[in-house]
């Protein structure tokens, strides 16, 4: 009877274990399927911060390019006065030339006239092929060029304005037999631009800006000298942060050496800056040769 008890009694804590056990696992799934629903909450919302992101990203590249294009624009409006002049003096000379030979019916002079007249239409069309260069939109297209070239485009594009508008006097050194280096021409000459740009507007009365072509290091580089007032040591750190500008309101939008620098280093190659206060800047554009 004591044996018929305790197996009752075993069944019965068996029967209670099976019970627990059956509960558990009631719990373990519901939580189990309380965590899978988590999960896939989790999943659709992070699907949609993806999403979110990367219509974030789209809409900041669609930012820059347009940063970039305003930039452009604002260069483009600085160097008008140079532009004016470039594309002004041979149609001058062609318009005068083609009154003279109206005027004449020497045909030797009619020849020489007529080469002249060659000579500017040639020079014209080379002033709009590098501005229309200059004004494009592309991704890297890179060439095997000569820096001492780029230089020489800038200078003709600048030179006129900075001389007559800002007192500034352009002195170039070009290192001779420079090698050529593979890199987007108008991503460079635009940088350079900017800095150029950038050099003048640091000295308010006028002075000498200094371009130099180098080559050291297995680098090609370009440095721009100007006799401004120097950066601040605090300011140092912030020159290249869109927007960031120690310009008097309108005199600039901050956007110009942060641009360039993204164009250089989107050539594979980088900005380096030396200032002192007081005593003006040194901006270098270093390019690798391979």
């Amino acid at each position: 009877m004591d044996e018929k008890r305790l197996l009752e009694k075993r069944q019965k804590e068996l029967e209670i274990e099976l019970e627990e056990t059956r509960s558990l696992s009631r719990t373990r799934d519901t939580l189990l399927m309380a965590n899978i629903k988590e999960l896939n909450d989790v999943y659709d919302v992070l699907r949609e911060k993806l999403k979110e992101l990367k219509r974030r990203d789209e809409r900041i590249k669609s930012f820059e390019e347009e940063l970039i294009r305003a930039n452009k624009l604002s260069a483009l409006g600085e160097l008008a006065g140079s532009i004016a002049h470039e594309i002004k003096n041979p149609l001058i000379a062609i318009q005068g030339f083609a009154k003279r030979i109206e005027k004449t019916n020497e045909p030797d002079k009619i020849e020489e006239y007529a080469g002249v007249i060659d000579k500017e239409a040639g020079r014209l069309s080379n002033v709009l092929m590098k501005l229309l260069e200059f004004s494009r939109m592309d991704e890297p297209n890179k060439e095997y060029v000569d820096v001492n070239e780029i230089v020489d485009d800038t200078v003709l594009f600048m030179e006129h304005h900075l001389t007559r508008f800002k007192n500034v006097e352009l002195v170039v050194e070009r290192k001779k037999d420079l090698p050529h280096i593979q890199v987007d021409k108008i991503h460079i000459q635009q940088a350079l631009v900017n800095i150029v740009m950038n050099a003048a507007q640091a000295m308010p009365v006028g002075g000498v800006i200094e371009i130099k072509t180098q080559n050291a290091n297995d680098r090609i580089s370009i440095s721009v000298k100007d006799e401004g007032a120097g950066i601040k040591d605090e300011d140092m750190g912030k020159i290249f942060e869109s927007f960031f500008t120690t310009k008097k309101k309108g005199e600039g939008t901050g956007l110009g050496l942060s641009l360039s620098k993204r164009l250089v280093e989107a050539n594979g190659g980088r900005i380096e800056v030396q200032s002192k206060v007081g005593e003006g800047s040194v901006f270098k554009i270093s390019l690798p040769l391979l």
